[in-house]
């Protein structure tokens, strides 16, 4: 018996009135044995790679000083008064001239700050999907989609697989999938990704680009931007590809939405700080704004106002471009790590696929389950991982592990390969 049958036939022997009166979500829903569950599994490890977060390796928080002396030094008025839906006008104005900077001029809207990127994420579904509404996302996939897409708005799911049988990123997949498309849908982009850690070349975004451009519509193409600049060789796609869709995007056709936030890029990842920009200008822009901020106002209400006060007082610090870089290397500096410790599975039952951007690198796990690995490197190793269980893979958030703690989570994972 599943865990969400179990779940429904204890209400409906317990609780037979909360069972009667379940909607339809509330009778589908249930907590799969996802990230959160897993890494809770996993919290007394001595080597948790599971969360895509970044601590110093010993669960001890990473701040940007900047955001530390503006948690310390809060505006009182903006921390204890209600912020306006869709986010405090000095935060949105912050942001877009950050958007500007870090990308280019492009069609867009005021940016809308919501509550984390999945807030915004949700969002979109509930402007943009229905029941049946075609969802074009890679795979594998963060799972958290289908609970956005599918579950709260019955939208449905299609999927391109993310690795070609080379081990690289599957541009002829991408396409093949895009073209059986049918308006409207929604394609989701994920670079860097989450689990895959991969960002494309540019090359391969170039031939992405060119699909999505050419094809008849009408498309959502929805940027998740959470790992928004996390990249670590040269070659690859730095910025989003939101400017470029939104640079070039007919308007009839195609309308590109970018959502990022605070989370990863200030390492804010408590603030629940998000942003959600829709690639048209103008009025257009607007009306957009104006749907989704009723939508802000039928769920959250307003957002947190000391989060989003220490947001703008961060973006504001001189200093904060060079405390990013920092943050930045050091993530690169674990990286590389990872990637030449990860050599030494070669000749073991373990796989690691490609990853050169984010948080995160897949292993695929041969001759055995992944959950099972998983659950064994928990038990007598006391490392934690996270099982993609529809890959048959191991993901490692390397963000959370000190450089120096990297050979030795990688001499563990070893020791249990065949």
């Amino acid at each position: 018996m599943g865990k969400l049958e179990r779940l429904n036939q204890t209400l409906e022997r317990e609780a037979p009135a909360a069972f009667a009166c379940l909607s339809a979500i509330g009778r589908e829903a249930f907590m799969p044995q996802g990230i959160p569950a897993q890494a809770e599994e996993a919290q007394d490890c001595a080597y948790k790679a599971t969360m895509g977060q970044v601590t110093d390796g010993q669960n001890q928080a990473v701040p940007l000083p900047a955001l530390a002396r503006a948690l310390a030094s809060l505006d009182i008025n903006q921390a204890i008064l209600y912020s306006p839906q869709g986010g405090m006008q000095a935060l949105r104005e912050a942001w877009g001239r950050r958007l500007d900077s870090r990308g280019r001029a492009v069609p867009r809207s005021h940016p809308l700050a919501t509550n984390g990127l999945t807030h915004g994420l949700s969002l979109v579904a509930d402007l943009f999907c229905g029941p049946d509404t075609p969802v074009l996302c890679p795979f594998p996939t963060w799972g958290n989609y289908r609970t956005i897409f599918s579950l709260r708005r019955g939208a449905n799911p299609r999927f391109w697989r993310f690795f070609s049988d080379a081990d690289t990123l599957n541009v002829e997949g991408f396409q093949a999938q895009l073209q059986e498309l049918r308006g409207p849908a929604v394609v989701l982009l994920n670079f860097p990704g989450n689990p895959t850690g991969l960002s494309p070349t540019l090359a391969e975004w170039e031939t992405m680009k060119r699909a999505l451009l050419d094809h008849p519509g009408p498309l959502v193409v929805l940027c998740d931007d959470a790992y928004n600049g996390m990249v670590w060789e040269p070659g690859l796609l730095v910025s989003s590809p939101f400017y470029d869709l939104a640079q070039d995007a007919d308007p009839a056709r195609l309308l590109p939405i970018k959502v990022d936030g605070a989370s990863k890029e200030l390492g804010f990842f408590g603030g629940r700080v998000g942003f959600l920009t829709f690639g048209v200008s103008g009025e257009a822009g607007k009306a957009l704004e104006d749907k989704a901020k009723v939508l802000i106002r039928g769920t959250i209400s307003a957002l947190s106002g000391p989060s989003q006060a220490a947001v703008i007082s961060a973006l504001g610090d001189p200093e904060l471009e060079a405390q990013e870089a920092a943050f930045r290397g050091l993530l690169r500096e674990r990286y590389v790590a990872l990637r030449q410790g990860l050599r030494t599975l070669a000749d073991t039952s373990l796989h690691p696929l490609p990853f050169n951007a984010g948080f995160f690198a897949l292993i695929n796990v041969q001759n055995e389950d992944a959950d099972a690995l998983r659950r064994r490197l928990i038990r007598d190793h006391s490392v934690g991982l996270i099982a993609i269980q529809s890959v048959n893979a191991l993901r490692v958030a390397y963000g959370a592990i000190s450089v120096e703690d990297i050979p030795e989570l990688v001499s563990r994972i070893r020791h249990v390969a065949s």
